[in-house]
């Protein structure tokens, strides 16, 4: 099954952070590479979140929807702008698990680091 892991927080909350910092030396890639593999599987990850770069959800879907993971990361619901429930129905729609992966402003590195061991589980399990 495709999986997309979302990574979802308030702006300036630390999601492209927890991206660019901690998960992608954990997927052997550096801070300006986005393919990945990941256990046999063909994955992408964009760390600048859905409404930061003004990105259409359908363009996004019909760009990375060949990929069997995915990491994106948007807005809560709550907030305005939001695209994270368009984003969750289309994924969904493409035959992906959509999995959130909340993230808080913290001052504590150990805090984004221990998400991007949760977003690692999240795409393996």
């Amino acid at each position: 099954m495709k999986k997309a892991v979302i990574v979802v927080g308030s702006h300036y909350a630390g999601k492209s952070k927890t991206i660019r910092k901690y998960l992608k030396p954990k997927l052997s890639i550096t801070e300006h590479e986005h393919k990945f593999t990941h256990n046999g599987k063909e994955g992408f990850v964009l760390s600048q979140s859905i409404e930061e770069a003004d990105r259409d959800v359908d363009d996004l879907m019909n760009k990375y929807i060949d990929y069997d993971l995915l990491v994106l990361s948007a807005r809560p619901a709550n907030e305005m702008p939001s695209s994270l429930n368009e984003l969750k129905v289309k994924l969904r729609a493409a035959g992906y698990r959509a999995i959130e992966v909340f993230v808080s402003r913290t001052n504590d590195e150990n805090y984004y680091d221990g998400k991007a061991d949760e977003i690692l589980k999240r795409l393996d399990h």
